[in-house]
C-alpha cells in the first residue's frame, strides 16, 4: 500500500474532489441519519463554517493515487482562541490501516494551538478511533429530529399561550435588521446561562452576527427567527431560530433557544418553538423534519422538545486532548 499525504488549500477545492470527499463522508456515516452531502454541499461547508469559520487546511489522504480520507483543520475565531477542531472521515474500505492517524498527525502539526477538539459520532469507527490518538471524551450532545408536520396537541398550545398572555412574538426571515442588532446581541448571549456553559463568555457584538449571517449566505441557508417580547416594557425576552439548507431542504437544523433570565418561567420557549413549526408548515413545505443538539443534562430543554414530539436519532460525542 503507497499512502500519500497532501495538503490543498480549501479555495482551490474543485467540484470533482468536493464530489469523492461527499461520498467518502457519506460513506463513513451511513449509519447516522444525516443529512447526505452533494459536490456543492460538501465544498460550501468547507469555505463557510458559521462562527467556526473555513478550513485553515484540508488534507487529502490517497493509496495508490486513490483518494480515501481527509481532515480539515478549524482555528476558533472568537472563544477560546487557543483552540482548534479537527473533522475528517476514512472511507469504511481503508480503514485499520494508520490513514486516520496520518491524517490527524498532518492536521494537528499544522497548528501550535494547545486545546484541540476532534468530534465523532457515537457508533461509529471515529467513536473507536480518536481515543487512540490522545483525546478523551468530555461530554457529548444527543440529536434529536422533530416530524415538522405533525399535528400538536392543541392543550400544548394553550398552555403555552396562557402562560405568556404577557409577551408578543416578532418574526423575521433572513438577517437581523439593523434596528433590532442591539436586541439580537442581548439574545444570543443568554446562551451562557445554559445548562453546559464553558468557561469563556459568549460575546456575539454586532460584528459576529453579521459574519454568521454571511456564513449562512454563503452555505445557501435560509434563517428563520422568532422573538418574544414583553409587551408592558417592550424588551426581548426569548429568541429561537432555524436554518433551512436551500440545497437540501428536508431537514432544517435548530439553532439556539434561549429565554432571559427575567422572563423565565412563562413557557416562552415553547411557544416560540410552536411559532416556529407553524411559520414553517406554511413557508416551507419542502422542510420535513428539524434536528435539534442537547446536551444530556440540559432537563427543561430536553422536556420541550419531548412535549413537541421530539426523538432522539443520534449522538455526537466531544473527544479533546490538551498538549
Amino acid at each position: 500500500m503507497s499512502l500519500t499525504i497532501e495538503r490543498l488549500d480549501f479555495a482551490d477545492l474543485d467540484l470533482a474532489t468536493a464530489a469523492e470527499l461527499a461520498e467518502i463522508e457519506n460513506a463513513a456515516l451511513e449509519d447516522v441519519p444525516l443529512r447526505r452531502h452533494t459536490a456543492e454541499t460538501f465544498r460550501l461547508e468547507c469555505l463557510h463554517r458559521g462562527d467556526d469559520g473555513p478550513y485553515d487546511g484540508l488534507w487529502l489522504a490517497r493509496v495508490d493515487d486513490r483518494l480515501v480520507g481527509y481532515a480539515g483543520l478549524v482555528l476558533n475565531r472568537y472563544e477560546y482562541l487557543d483552540g482548534a477542531k479537527i473533522l475528517g472521515a476514512v472511507h469504511p474500505d481503508h480503514r485499520r490501516h494508520g490513514i486516520g492517524r496520518a491524517l490527524m498527525t498532518a492536521a494537528e502539526s499544522a497548528t501550535d494551538r494547545p486545546r484541540l477538539r476532534a468530534p465523532a459520532w457515537a457508533h461509529t469507527a471515529g467513536e473507536l478511533a480518536v481515543p487512540h490518538f490522545g483525546y478523551t471524551r468530555e461530554g457529548s450532545h444527543e440529536v434529536r429530529r422533530l416530524s415538522v408536520h405533525a399535528e400538536q396537541r392543541p392543550e400544548l398550545v394553550a398552555s403555552a399561550e396562557q402562560a405568556s398572555r404577557d409577551y408578543d412574538l416578532e418574526r423575521y426571515a433572513g438577517p437581523c435588521p439593523d434596528e433590532l442588532l442591539a436586541d439580537m446581541q442581548m439574545l444570543r448571549e443568554a446562551i451562557n446561562d445554559a445548562p453546559d456553559p464553558g468557561d469563556e463568555f459568549e460575546a456575539y457584538p454586532p460584528e459576529r452576527i453579521r459574519g454568521y449571517e454571511a456564513s449562512l449566505a454563503g452555505l445557501h441557508e435560509t434563517l428563520y427567527t422568532v422573538v418574544a417580547r414583553h409587551r408592558a416594557t417592550g424588551d426581548p425576552a426569548g429568541i429561537t431560530f432555524v436554518c433551512v439548507l436551500d440545497l437540501r431542504p428536508r431537514i432544517a437544523a435548530q439553532q439556539d433557544t434561549s429565554v432571559l433570565a427575567p422572563h423565565r418561567g412563562h413557557r416562552l420557549g415553547l411557544r416560540m418553538k410552536l411559532a416556529m413549526l407553524d411559520w414553517r408548515r406554511a413557508a416551507r413545505p419542502d422542510v420535513e423534519f428539524a434536528d435539534t443538539w442537547n446536551v444530556p443534562g440540559n432537563a427543561p430543554m430536553i422536556a420541550i422538545n419531548d412535549a413537541l414530539g421530539c426523538r432522539v436519532v443520534a449522538e455526537t460525542i466531544a473527544f479533546r486532548k490538551r498538549r
